[in-house]
């Protein structure tokens, strides 16, 4: 017995030491709160599918924790984009839910984000996204009304991405626009259109369109005029160009791709860098699980929210693409925007 005993310490010994040396993931998040930041007030899109995922994602996750959204918004939703790159606990108990056009703000305003957006532990998103122009007045109903009528857009940051958006079809397709900055959110600035302050902007997302606006879009309370997303939207009427399509030389697309093509991860999730990669795995296979769940899919219809998935190493390989722009489009783009080198 005693030889027995002799022969199973070893074993027993190894076994503990194998279970000491194993990452507790599969119990990690039991009993665990995981705060999902969104760069955007109650009611905006990037909200609404922060919502959608905070309902959905745990179920898939071990441990089955609470997802929470953390609204942080400021400065067109790099406030917390640079909170989750720069400040956040890399721990995986913190996630956000990004605006697309923070990702190339190193690029083109290094002195305001310092972060590089290739370091995120990219999740997956949740969308595609086509962006748009509309305006709430009647003297601009199409692209040629808007190429003879001057016009007043609004936007939220100077930097945001509906001012950049802006500033780019402006400069690309001649057009004569004053941009108003200032506003707290897209909502505001809608808000703005729709009592006359502004006429309208630029990055008006299809998806938001669908959810809060389409009955006004079918009556003509509003005009859209471009379509600024890699491919027209199918759910908008063919007459509305596409700015891809109108491009005058390359020079011109590739600017146009630096800024626009981002919104191919419409509704990116990202976990801050350096967090541990047995819980990115975690985050990304609960991810994957989540958007092909038959209850997400239903939850989606229930409250009109598009989904059009995308796994998180494409995202990996457009924000490469981007941070690969040759310089030379880089400071034309800065040239469009204002910014000033150094």
């Amino acid at each position: 017995m005693a030889t027995l005993g002799v022969a199973l310490f070893p074993l027993l010994c190894f076994g503990a030491i194998v279970a000491q040396a194993q990452p507790a993931t599969s119990s990690f998040y039991a009993g665990k709160t995981v705060r999902l930041v969104v760069g955007y007030p109650p009611g905006s899109t990037f909200d609404n599918y922060a919502r959608l995922a905070s309902r959905h994602l745990g179920r898939h996750m071990p441990g089955n924790p609470t997802v929470v959204v953390f609204n942080m918004p400021g400065a067109g939703g790099l406030t917390a984009t640079s909170y989750a790159a720069k400040a956040a606990t890399a721990d995986g108990l913190t996630l956000a839910l990004i605006n697309p056009s923070n990702t190339i703000e190193p690029l083109i305003n290094p002195e305001l984000a310092k972060f590089d957006a290739r370091q995120f532990n990219w999740i997956g998103s949740m969308n595609t996204e086509v962006s748009t122009c509309a305006f709430w007045t009647d003297k601009v109903k199409n692209l040629e009304d808007l190429k003879r009528v001057p016009v007043t857009v609004g936007a939220t940051g100077l930097l945001s991405g509906s001012a950049v958006a802006s500033k780019v079809v402006e400069n690309i397709l001649g057009l004569n626009m004053k941009v108003v900055v200032g506003y707290p959110g897209l909502n505001e600035v809608r808000l703005a259109a729709e009592n006359k302050e502004v006429d309208g902007f630029c990055g008006l997302q299809v998806s938001f369109i669908k959810t809060t606006l389409m009955d006004s879009f079918k009556n003509g309370g509003f005009h859209v005029v471009l379509q600024t997303g890699l491919e027209k939207h199918p759910d908008l009427p063919a007459s509305i160009p596409n700015i891809f399509d109108l491009a005058p030389d390359q020079a011109s697309r590739q600017i146009l791709s630096l800024v626009f093509a981002l919104w191919a991860y419409g509704a990116p999730i990202m976990a801050p860098p350096n967090t541990p990669e047995d819980r990115v795995a975690i985050l990304r296979n609960a991810f994957d699980k989540m958007v092909t769940d038959p209850l997400f899919i239903e939850d989606t219809k229930n409250v009109n929210l598009e989904s059009q998935p995308m796994k998180y190493d494409r995202i990996s390989a457009l924000v490469a693409e981007a941070y690969n722009t040759p310089k030379d489009v880089i400071r034309r783009t800065q040239d469009i925007l204002g910014i000033e080198r150094k």
